[in-house]
C-alpha cells in the first residue's frame, strides 16, 4: 500500500477547479458555510484570498487565511485561520475554524493541517472553538495539546461552545 502524501499551503488562484468539487462535496453533504458557497465557488473562492489580504471582509471580522490539505491537487480539508485580535474571535469565533471533505472524514485530515499549521504558521497561542457534541472535533484539538479555557453558549447556533488556546509546536511562555 502507498502512503498518502499530503500537502498543506494557503489557498491559491489556481485551486479553482478542485475548489469546485471540493465546494459540491461540503455543500450535498449540508456544511452551512458550502450551501452558501456552491452558487459561485470561483467567486467564493476569490473572496477566500481578499480576505487574506484583509479585504472585502464581513464586519467585524479579521484577515482570515484559508489552508488546504491537498492529496494529488484534490483538496481534503481546509482551515481558516483568523489574524489578529478583535471581539469576533474572542467571543464566539476562535482564530480557526476547520472541516473535512464528508468522504475524507475519520482519515486525519484536520489534524493534519492542524497539527501543520502549529509547525509551520503559529508564531503565538491562539484561540479555537468547537461546538462541544462534535466529538471527532474534540479529539483533534486535545491531540494538538489544546488548553481549555471555559465553555459559553453561542444563541446563533443553539449550543454550547468550548474554548481552548492552541499553542504553536515547541511554544513555551516568556
Amino acid at each position: 500500500m502507498t502512503a498518502t502524501i499530503i500537502v498543506c499551503r494557503a489557498a491559491q488562484r489556481a485551486d479553482a477547479p478542485a475548489y469546485r468539487r471540493y465546494v459540491a462535496e461540503c455543500g450535498e453533504a449540508g456544511l452551512p458555510l458550502y450551501q452558501v458557497a456552491q452558487f459561485d465557488p470561483d467567486g467564493w473562492l476569490q473572496s477566500l484570498l481578499h480576505h487574506a489580504e484583509g479585504h472585502q471582509l464581513p464586519t467585524g471580522y479579521p484577515p482570515t487565511t484559508t489552508y488546504f490539505a491537498l492529496e494529488k491537487g484534490e483538496i481534503l480539508g481546509a482551515l481558516r485561520l483568523r489574524h489578529g485580535d478583535n471581539p469576533a474571535p474572542r467571543a464566539w469565533l476562535g482564530h480557526i475554524g476547520y472541516e473535512t471533505r464528508p468522504s475524507r472524514r475519520g482519515e486525519g485530515v484536520a489534524r493534519t493541517l492542524l497539527l501543520w499549521l502549529q509547525q509551520h504558521v503559529l508564531t503565538s497561542p491562539v484561540l479555537i472553538s468547537c461546538d462541544e457534541t462534535n466529538k471527532a472535533s474534540l479529539k483533534i484539538i486535545e491531540s494538538a495539546n489544546g488548553q481549555w479555557l471555559d465553555r459559553r453558549y453561542h444563541a446563533g447556533d443553539n449550543c454550547w461552545v468550548r474554548f481552548y488556546r492552541i499553542s504553536p509546536s515547541g511554544w513555551r511562555p516568556a
